[in-house]
């Protein structure tokens, strides 16, 4: 089964919009085409998002249905990938890394998005938005 670790701006965007791709993606994980996988600051930065608080009762709402692998990537690792990326963003990459996963959903297109090919080649993991992930899981 395909494992995609997704970011806070994947989650946010899921909770805001019952349309879109970050919604798509999750829930084509509830139908069994993907196990998602996350890491407690992921859920963390969710929870503290104070951009959108109405979205915070959808997202209680997603991780209660949500049959999801939570990573704690250690700090060791954490250090390793600030190498490759900034240091505040290293741990999303551990977390992802951490959970073995294939793919990074992510709509932060400054930090994880412009070094995804750094971040494949060092780590194996695919940095993409939702939008190219159900795109390229779909051939």
């Amino acid at each position: 089964m395909t494992r995609v670790f997704i970011d806070s701006s994947v989650l946010i965007a899921a909770a805001i919009s019952a349309k879109g791709k970050a919604r798509d993606l999750i829930l084509s994980s509830l139908c069994g085409q993907f196990t998602l996988c996350l890491s407690d600051l992921v859920l963390d930065e969710t929870e503290r998002n104070r951009k959108a608080p109405a979205a915070l009762t959808t997202f209680q709402l997603l991780r209660e249905v949500l049959d999801v692998d939570v990573s704690v990537p250690s700090k060791s690792l954490v250090l390793r990938v600030a190498n490759v990326v900034k240091l505040k963003d290293a741990p999303i990459v551990a977390g992802a890394i951490r959970a073995r996963a294939e793919y990074l959903a992510t709509y932060d297109r400054k930090h994880l998005l412009s070094p995804k090919e750094a971040i494949k080649m060092r780590f194996g993991i695919i940095a993409a938005t939702p939008d190219d992930i159900l795109d390229f899981t779909a051939r």
